[in-house]
């Protein structure tokens, strides 16, 4: 495998881009950190009865005896965190990017051999969701040998992946057979309804065991989110306290690859890493190739690093990460890529990159925020070759120019001309 697949791959799970080597911070070290604290490797202020890295995630810290005792919950963390730390992430039954409530933890679904052991009657419609599943979905994900083979042997032993395999073969065939497509979302919701509880309940005790099981699902919830339909006005900006934008679901992925690491998470079934094989990326949909770039996203870079009003001191560097996830999806003028489509691991490795204080500056509809948003949309237009980002960049693009403050409507030109290049259809017809 070339150096440039290797680091493509390593974008894919979450690793910080090569050329952007993330500095070691110096800290007194100390052995006498909680147990959450030294199985994620990170510094423990040892707090008590509960440092505040536990405090802030809502997890059951060693320190605190009384908080082990009795029924222990998950609570999806909405405050402030510092970078590299999990934000809420999953959904409830209601909508795929609410926010969850808390969920009691059954003390069975912690042990190793219940999944196996445990009754999962499937009916005919589950029959055949899981047949459409193996034969159809499975292959509209890049990689076959993974989510036909691989994923499906996972889910004998953890049933809320088959739950989620399950939810998203049956979005699938809403999508396909339109005359049934409240019957299948209906379906959908039940089974995302049951793995999301299971996973929940899970998160909080992730061990070397179950991580392979526990990112899978993590990923599995992002694309479910993606299929379902979004509600209007449910996109990039949130419009009450009970939603939350739908990038957040990415830092279920990120607090299992930081909790456990790469080695861990692919020594089990879905190793090796890197692949051995290569992907089955779906063709492009509508204009595929370079597109210039360059000039755009410098003219953007120079008018955030001479704002002093955009209220974000690591403004730059967001827009820096999207300039490297542009250069990694088109190339550049003087070595454009091939291949510009598809490339789920590049373009979501930017979402991966925003913390709290970007969030919040959404909520304040920041207008150099909304703009970065905007180009970003871009990017995700390169994606809709999969069924479940289909229409996505110019619901993003359409969210943000309505609340985009006018005297930075001509920053979202260039976005619209590429999305509107770059759709096979009318774009009105996405509404």
């Amino acid at each position: 495998m070339s150096k440039t697949q290797e680091t493509e791959h390593a974008h894919a799970l979450g690793s910080r881009c090569p050329c952007r080597p993330a500095q070691r911070r110096s800290h007194k070290k100390s052995r006498n950190g909680c147990q959450n604290c030294k199985q994620r490797r990170i510094k423990c202020d040892e707090n008590k009865p509960a440092c505040k890295k536990c405090s802030h995630l809502s997890l059951p810290c060693s320190f605190d005896s009384a908080g082990n005792a009795g029924t222990k919950t998950l609570v999806v963390p909405t405050g402030s965190r510092k970078r590299g730390r999990p934000l809420k992430w999953a959904s409830s039954p209601d909508t795929s990017t609410q926010a969850l409530a808390p969920v009691p933890i059954d003390p069975k679904l912690s042990s190793p051999e219940t999944p196996s052991q445990q009754s999962l009657p499937l009916n005919v419609d589950d029959l055949r969701l899981y047949h459409h599943y193996i034969t159809v979905t499975s292959l509209t994900f890049g990689d076959d040998v993974m989510w036909r083979d691989k994923i499906p042997r996972l889910a004998f032993d953890n049933p809320y992946i088959l739950h989620l395999m399950l939810a998203l073969s049956a979005l699938h065939l809403a999508r396909l057979r339109t005359m049934e497509a409240t019957k299948y979302e209906q379906l959908a919701e039940q089974h995302h309804s049951i793995a999301l509880s299971h996973v929940t309940n899970l998160l909080p005790q992730i061990k070397r065991e179950n991580c392979s099981a526990l990112y899978i699902a993590t990923v599995l919830v992002c694309n479910y989110a993606f299929a379902k339909p979004p509600k209007n006005g449910h996109l990039l900006v949130q419009r009450d306290a009970t939603e939350t934008a739908w990038w957040n679901l990415f830092r279920g992925v990120r607090f299992v690859i930081e909790t456990m690491g790469l080695a861990a998470i692919f020594s089990g079934p879905i190793g090796p890493f890197p692949p051995e094989t290569t992907s089955n990326v779906p063709p492009p949909v509508g204009r595929a190739g370079y597109i210039a770039w360059e000039k755009p996203l410098a003219d953007l870079s120079m008018m955030i690093h001479y704002s002093q009003s955009s209220g974000l001191p690591n403004l730059v560097e967001i827009c820096e990460a999207l300039i490297c996830c542009f250069s990694g999806v088109f190339g550049t003028a003087e070595q454009p890529q091939d291949v510009t489509h598809g490339k789920m691991h590049v373009v979501m490795r930017w979402l991966w990159f925003l913390e709290d204080d970007f969030t919040k500056q959404v909520e304040k509809l920041n207008p150099q925020v909304l703009v970065l948003l905007a180009y970003f949309s871009v990017l995700v237009q390169t994606l809709e070759c999969f069924w479940y980002m289909r229409g996505w960049g110019y619901r993003i693009l359409e969210s943000i120019a309505e609340q985009l403050d006018p005297g930075y409507a001509a920053w979202i030109i260039w976005p619209r001309d590429q999305l509107e290049l770059g759709c096979p259809n009318d774009l009105s017809s996405l509404d």
